[in-house]
């Protein structure tokens, strides 16, 4: 699933290591409120609950209702089943152990704001595969290319000139 964001960037804090059963269903929810916020497709717009729902069942055969995913979005349920947290993953094209394992949670967090730094920078599959087929020194020079050009665009907003 080629992945569309909005402006939103997963933080430590967002996806708090709370325990308890509140503090537990305060997470899920984040969680799953941020799969919905970050993660569609590519030139369209978040999920509808009901598209969801749908397309849940269409991809895993499990059927989940919207109403049961806006509460588990808005943490009014907090004990889904296993199925149904493996079922939203897949929809959402990531691991299931994001809502089981606090350290893979963390690195699927990081790595979906990753994927929402990319595409808002509007960088494209084949600039990127391009860059990754240059050399270290390549890769290298472009940063530094990158870097000086950000710091002249940075200084003439300010006003100044170097």
């Amino acid at each position: 699933m080629e992945l569309m964001t909005t402006r939103t960037r997963p933080t430590k804090a967002r996806f708090g290591y709370a325990t308890g059963v509140l503090g537990e269903a305060v997470q899920l929810s984040e969680k799953i409120d941020s799969l919905f916020r970050t993660v569609y497709p590519a030139g369209g717009k978040p999920y509808s609950l009901q598209e969801a729902a749908e397309g849940i069942e269409a991809l895993t055969g499990e059927k989940v209702s919207h109403n049961t995913l806006w509460k588990l979005r808005t943490g009014k349920a907090e004990n889904p089943t296993k199925r149904v947290l493996e079922a939203i993953a897949k929809f959402f094209g990531v691991s299931p152990t994001y809502f089981f394992d606090d350290e893979s949670s963390e690195r699927i967090a990081k790595q979906i704001e990753l994927l929402v730094l990319l595409r808002e920078s509007g960088i494209q599959g084949a600039q990127l595969r391009s860059y990754c087929e240059l050399s270290k020194e390549g890769r290298d020079m472009v940063g530094e290319m990158i870097l000086r050009t950000a710091k002249i665009e940075r200084m003439g907003r300010e006003g100044r000139a170097e």
